[in-house]
């Protein structure tokens, strides 16, 4: 029988024969097998207690009983103990593979199935959390549907969360003030990831339990206490959990955060109101300094406040224009160390800061000639969006570096004018029998004729117009001093075609009429 097996052809790695039951068993604890052929009556333990004992130790080896005929009850008892089947003495070769290829077959249906349902159970523990989720999300989002309560809650627990729908729960609201330089920076792990870690750890240490959520830029977690616990006892625990997820988040990945903590949403129709509240009051939060926790609290009003340095802002945009860096630092360094310093102080303040310095900045930037890719490097619309702000930290770097670039490309604009400037200049000296309108030399410099008006006068301290007539008389008085120059020649060569004319001008600027000079 094992030579006809061999012969098969069948694909069995090995092929093991045994004496008795116990051979069979001691083999079997160091190298299972996938198929064993075995006679019901043998000397001491029987082929019945065989199967009962490789069943519970492999359940998916596949049993094949030899059966004479009159041990049938036997057979229908071994079918009982879950045999793969059983064969009646005499076995014909043929029949035995016949029998060992089924085996083969049920056991690579069976590792198809089990791979299937691996697959499907995995599938399942990856959706489970983003339906969870999604499912937060919802019940604390501002369109949530009109969906029954009821309902709602047994979805809950059909997604078996950590926490009980119908129970007071507070939310914290958490924001990563210094999200794009840490995502930016390397490290071990997602942002997501490393949040629910820090959430997960710090709720294996306190009493509480917690569901956490990904909404947009922020995170959210659901607390609640399942046990008797007095308010004050759990907003202690509270805040100490909160705390330590900060501390965790910030020593071990460098995370800068903001909590915003919702008053208690006593049932579920509470969580939307409680939720976005929060979410409101982080949306509008500045941090002063690193790690801060702040509460919505009941029936609070709007805060007031006034920044000392406010009055700073205002001359920013002059020591801009005039490049002067240090006086211009030094303000604004003073700004942000009242906003650091100063409690109290409402969100219209921070917005006030961030629209006095945008102003400034733009204003100086609409007057440079910049390409597409220096105005993209600015990133104009990070710095006067106040959505963007999170903390006074990140505002005070984020203008800082803005200003920075804005001074550098000043002083190169203004090096390029003054370059452009003089070789106007020298067109003029060479022109001055020519067209000298100001639309025509606006063609010379390549500029608009207003860009050009001011730039001149931001450059010389003169206006253009009042320069040419200046070099022009200049140039009439050192042609008057020649003795047989005339009058009405010098003129022309200055570029009056008009004498009277010539001589009106001249009087407005010398004092007298070239006559007069040229007789002196």
């Amino acid at each position: 029988m094992t030579q006809a097996v061999l012969e098969s052809g069948l694909p069995f790695a090995s092929i093991q024969g045994f004496h008795n039951a116990e051979e069979a068993l001691r083999a079997m604890e160091s190298s299972p097998c996938d198929i064993l052929l075995s006679d019901i009556r043998m000397p001491g333990r029987d082929g019945l207690e065989l199967a009962g004992a490789v069943r519970a130790c492999r359940p998916s080896c596949k049993v094949i009983f030899l059966t004479g005929f009159g041990q049938f009850e036997y057979a229908q008892q071994a079918v009982k103990l879950g045999a793969f089947d059983f064969l009646v003495k005499p076995v014909r070769d043929e029949q035995l593979l016949q029998c060992l290829e089924r085996a083969l077959l049920s056991l690579k249906e069976e590792k198809k199935e089990a791979e299937s349902i691996h697959k499907l159970r995995s599938r399942y523990e990856e959706t489970v959390p983003v339906v969870r989720e999604s499912f937060l999300r919802q019940c604390a989002g501002s369109e949530r549907t009109d969906r029954n309560v009821n309902e709602i809650i047994a979805e809950g627990m059909f997604l078996q969360l950590d926490i009980a729908l119908d129970s007071p729960v507070r939310f914290a609201v958490m924001r990563v003030n210094n999200r794009k330089k840490w995502i930016d920076a390397p490290k071990s792990g997602t942002l997501d990831s490393l949040l629910f870690e820090a959430a997960g750890t710090v709720k294996g240490e306190t009493g509480l339990f917690m569901e956490c959520w990904r909404d947009a830029d922020y995170f959210a977690c659901a607390w609640q206490s399942k046990s008797a616990m007095r308010s004050a006892v759990m907003e202690k625990q509270l805040r100490r959990a909160l705390i330590d997820m900060q501390e965790k988040l910030f020593e071990r990945h460098g995370m800068d955060t903001s909590i915003m903590l919702s008053k208690q949403a006593d049932n579920l129709e509470q969580w939307v109101i409680c939720y976005q509240e929060a979410l409101q009051a982080l949306k509008q939060h500045i941090s002063q300094g690193r790690g801060s926790i702040e509460e919505v609290l009941q029936g609070a009003g709007v805060l007031m406040g006034r920044l000392p340095g406010m009055d700073l802002l205002e001359s920013l945009g002059l020591l801009l224009e005039a490049g002067d860096e240090e006086q211009y630092y030094n303000r604004l360094n003073e700004v942000f160390r009242d906003a650091r310093t100063t409690p109290g102080l409402p969100y219209r303040i921070y917005a006030e800061i961030v629209h006095m310095l945008s102003l400034a900045l733009l204003t100086s930037v609409n007057k440079l000639t910049l390409t597409s890719e220096e105005r993209d490097r600015l990133r104009i619309e990070e710095w006067t969006d106040m959505s963007c702000f999170y903390s006074v930290e990140q505002m005070s770097e984020v203008f800082h570096t803005v200003s920075a670039e804005v001074f550098k490309l000043t002083s190169r604009q203004r090096d390029m004018n003054k370059d452009v400037m003089s070789r106007l200049k020298w067109y003029i000296s060479q022109h001055l029998s020519g067209d000298l309108s100001l639309s025509e030399l606006s063609k010379i410099a390549h500029m608009s004729t207003a860009y050009l008006s001011r730039i001149f006068k931001e450059t010389t301290g003169e206006g253009i117009n009042h320069y040419v007539t200046r070099a022009r008389i200049e140039k009439a008085m050192e042609l008057l001093r020649l003795p047989s120059a005339k009058v009405s020649d010098v003129a022309v060569q200055v570029g009056y075609d008009n004498t009277p004319y010539f001589t009106k001008v001249f009087k407005k600027v010398v004092g007298q009429t070239p006559q007069e000079f040229k007789n002196d």
